[in-house]
């Protein structure tokens, strides 16, 4: 039993990697989904993170989960899941139903992973039907309960234009600083070994990172088929809060 909850948890917290600090693409072929060594320099910028709450939230949960800090992660992670970020939902389900800087709520974490799984992404379904197995009848019965009062919040009807209004917001103030003090060739950015790297200004700005519609297209086919193998990342900036 033991051993099944550390695989379980295993794989939530290998899923919240996916995209956030974007583990190199890998398998068979290049898909629009596919996140590159390229797409992992530009989601790893202070203009990026703060431009998409989802990923930078999801982030600093992470951060604050390995540093064993829950109750920030949790914090963190809800946040994230406000603006769509399914992975977060997972996490906070995950930590409910393991008592990770909260009480043990099983129903509850239910109704999270059912909003994870939402868009029908194999790995949180997977992980839905896991905790739906091991819940009694009293607790499935609570567990559709609560859920209704998480929709109004954090599902997609109202969590995805949230996260949209967020982009386009980002992209006007961008469009307006580039009129301003004109469109570089190239955005620098501090390097994981020290030093300083950068990232061609067309790749930066590639429709799939901040056009609403291109990046929930982008989300939904990696998760549709997540990328498998170690992850190998560097330090990713610490931002500023970010608002609405």
């Amino acid at each position: 039993m033991h051993a099944k909850r550390r695989l379980r948890s295993r794989f939530v917290l290998a899923g919240l990697l996916i995209a956030a600090i974007a583990p190199p693409a890998v398998g068979s072929g290049k898909t629009g989904g596919d996140i590159d060594r390229k797409d992992q320099s530009v989601m790893s910028t202070r203009t990026f993170l703060n431009a998409h709450p989802d990923l930078k939230y999801r982030y600093e949960g992470w951060v604050a989960y390995e540093a064993g800090d829950y109750g920030r992660a949790m914090e963190h992670f809800r946040t994230a899941s406000r603006y769509a970020d399914k992975a977060s939902q997972a996490m906070v389900a995950e930590m409910l139903w393991q008592g990770r800087g909260v009480p043990v709520d099983r129903a509850l974490a239910y109704a999270w992973a059912d909003l994870a799984a939402e868009r029908g992404y194999p790995s949180f379904l997977r992980l839905r039907e896991q905790y739906w197995r091991q819940l009694s009848e009293v607790d499935r019965a609570r567990a559709l309960h609560d859920g209704q009062s998480l929709l109004s919040e954090y599902a997609d009807a109202v969590a995805r234009p949230r996260m949209a209004r967020f982009l386009v917001k980002a992209e006007q103030s961008r469009k307006r600083s580039s009129m301003s003090i004109g469109r570089p060739r190239e955005i620098r950015f501090p390097a994981p070994g020290g030093g300083m790297a950068s990232i061609p200004v067309h790749r930066f700005l590639a429709p799939k990172f901040w056009d609403p519609v291109q990046y929930q297209v982008w989300q939904d086919q990696i998760w549709s088929a997540p990328p498998r193998g170690e992850v190998d990342v560097g330090d990713v900036e610490q931002v500023a809060p970010a608002k609405e």
